[in-house]
């Protein structure tokens, strides 16, 4: 394999941030670059379709689903943090967080059941405190995208607008 070129690391927090479901990333390695691929895509490289059968703008998406899947090389890895991310346990340390009691009752009530998401949403943004989760959750996710990095032996860069120095 070529040399390897560092991964933007807003980039990964960015797949994140998306939750997009269905979808696979990977980081090319020797180019930094982060695919992601819908599972028809993957689907349509793995049953080797016609490319004829799909529009433009999809090709280039399963010609880049091949290469993953004929990858010998180990340049492509699969960028997992995105299906382990737990979203809910950051709610819960954010709320831990919070000074005034009353209001980290009202999110843990809100939290609980069906709407979980929805009601937080809305309780943060009711009791003024929504820039500090928003603040809060991206910070987590950068941390453990960083950690997740650094635990699976991949370079990383932080673009200027990042507050974090680059990493390994």
């Amino acid at each position: 394999m070529q040399g390897k070129q560092p991964v933007n690391l807003d980039d990964l927090v960015g797949e994140i941030q998306m939750h997009m479901v269905n979808t696979f990333t990977f980081i090319n390695m020797t180019t930094g670059e982060v695919i992601t691929i819908t599972e028809q895509e993957y689907s349509a490289a793995e049953e080797d379709e016609p490319l004829d059968n799909f529009p433009d703008w999809q090709r280039d998406n399963i010609e880049a689903a091949i290469s993953i899947i004929e990858d010998e090389d180990g340049i492509y890895v699969d960028f997992t943090l995105k299906n382990e991310f737990n979203e809910y346990e950051i709610m819960e340390d954010f709320i831990g967080t919070l000074e005034d009691e009353d209001i980290q009752d009202e999110l843990y009530a809100a939290i609980q059941g069906k709407g979980a998401f929805r009601r937080f949403k809305d309780g943060v943004i009711e009791h003024d405190v929504d820039n500090q989760w928003y603040s809060y959750k991206n910070s987590r996710i950068k941390d453990l995208v960083i950690e997740w990095c650094k635990d699976n032996e991949i370079e990383f860069q932080v673009s200027e607008h990042s507050e974090e120095g680059s990493g390994r």
